[in-house]
């Protein structure tokens, strides 16, 4: 009987290290394939980057998802023509470790780039994403207009 339960035992652990390989590998695919469309932006593409850990809170959250949604909104031709992108990046999977170390991303940051110029919004991001969501809308057309001019 005890064979039997270690032969299980032995087998669970198989299937499970098995789809952590699987899943680690998928994992790096999507990371790698992000790092190529990112070595690939022309100087003159906005960037905005959402960097976050895997715990995120309801606030976390809704920066992202509503940043992203604002862009679509406000400059629909100009994310279908890819002269903006948005990207959320999880920092805990170590995606785009290259970006993380030359904008020394630590923690949840939300930045504009274009160019050499980038702009720190993740206060901002913070402090009105739930509290005053128009006045974050308000922003996040103010400073891409800003960038597109």
């Amino acid at each position: 009987m005890k064979q039997i339960i270690y032969s299980i035992i032995a087998i669970a652990i198989l299937f499970s290290v098995n789809a952590c390989n699987d899943s680690s590998q998928s994992e790096k695919a999507k990371s790698d394939t992000l790092a190529t469309a990112i070595d690939s932006i022309d100087a003159n593409t906005i960037q905005v980057y959402y960097f976050h850990g895997s715990i995120r809170c309801h606030t976390c959250v809704s920066v992202d998802e509503n940043t992203h949604q604002y862009l679509k909104d406000l400059f629909p031709q100009k994310i279908d023509e890819g002269d903006i992108i948005f990207k959320s990046i999880n920092i805990d999977k170590n995606e785009q470790p290259d970006l993380v170390e030359k904008y020394q991303i630590y923690a949840q940051t939300l930045l504009f780039i274009k160019g050499d110029k980038v702009i720190d919004e993740t206060e901002d991001a913070f402090k009105y994403v739930t509290t005053n969501p128009k006045k974050w809308k308000n922003l996040v057309e103010k400073i891409t207009n800003s960038l597109l001019n």
